[in-house]
């Protein structure tokens, strides 16, 4: 059998699409799970690559966990899941949270930050007057500190 009659049977066999909402992405691997919220398949965890997500221009394409998404479902090719999303966007063909933080990016130009504070100091301020004694004529006579005793 062909690739191209796979697809055709695959596409055939889920024409509707369904409402779900991301479980967990892993922007790393590539792949997650989605939540099915309707349908048959109503609280299913369903296997996502990041391949079928359809994005509308070419970027780093993620999900965020708890984004609600649109799909279509498929039987998997392999043995490890039942069903695969395919086709992911938001929805009703909207965009997705990858595209929109994108475009929040582009068009929200960043203001300079305000500086939250002064400074921190890089030395402890030592009290002098332990060490030092003031005379009357303004000068400090600076007294050598006791050293311990030595051990014996």
């Amino acid at each position: 059998m062909s690739s191209t009659t796979e697809e055709t049977e695959v596409q055939l066999q889920s024409e509707d699409r369904l409402l779900g909402q991301v479980k967990w992405f892993n922007n790393k691997a590539g792949y997650g799970f989605i939540t099915v919220n309707d349908g048959e398949h109503s609280g299913k965890d369903i296997f996502i690559h990041y391949s079928t997500i359809r994005t509308t221009n070419s970027q780093y394409k993620y999900l965020v966990q708890g984004e609600y998404v649109e799909f279509n479902l498929v039987k998997s090719t392999t043995d490890n899941h039942e069903f695969q999303a395919v086709d992911i966007s938001g929805i009703k063909g909207g965009p997705l949270m990858c595209e929109t933080r994108r475009v929040n990016r582009e068009v929200e130009p960043r203001e300079p930050r305000e500086p939250r504070g002064e400074p921190r100091r890089r030395y402890k301020t030592v009290d002098d007057s332990r060490l030092a004694r003031t005379e009357d004529d303004g000068y400090k006579t600076v007294r050598k500190r006791r050293s311990a005793a030595p051990k014996a």
